[in-house]
């Protein structure tokens, strides 16, 4: 991302359009009870075709407590190239895998990324037992 220099966050001005990840949050709607066997098939087939993929910068699985047969998949993507032959490659692909899990086929948003910022804990008590 082009920012400026020493700069803690961007000038969203001057951010260059081409230097921004891109991303699908596809919402996956299982049949009921099917969620937690239909997420894990998903899970896999996505960690396989991803793994290869173009472009693939990396994914979220949410899994909403408020509703029990749905499944939010966010996939990050280096270009808008490479986010679309995802629909046909790897979207396509898992989707066709997963079909008689799925109340419906899933429904899915595209964006652009702005910035993210992701940390992860590591508790003394698991450094200690290490």
């Amino acid at each position: 991302m082009a920012v400026a220099q020493n700069a803690k966050y961007p000038n969203p001005k001057e951010v260059v359009v081409n230097d921004l990840v891109f991303a699908r949050m596809s919402t996956w709607t299982f049949k009921a009870g099917k969620r937690e066997e239909g997420f894990l098939e998903l899970d896999n087939l996505l960690n396989s075709l991803t793994r290869h993929a173009e472009g693939f910068r990396g994914y979220m699985s949410l899994l909403p407590k408020e509703e029990p047969n749905t499944v939010l998949v966010l996939t990050l993507w280096q270009d808008e190239e490479s986010r679309q032959a995802s629909e046909k490659g790897v979207f396509a692909q898992t989707t066709l895998k997963i079909q008689k899990y799925l109340e419906k086929p899933p429904a899915s948003k595209n964006y652009r990324v702005f910035s993210t910022e992701l940390f992860q804990r590591i508790e003394r008590a698991h450094i200690q037992d290490t």
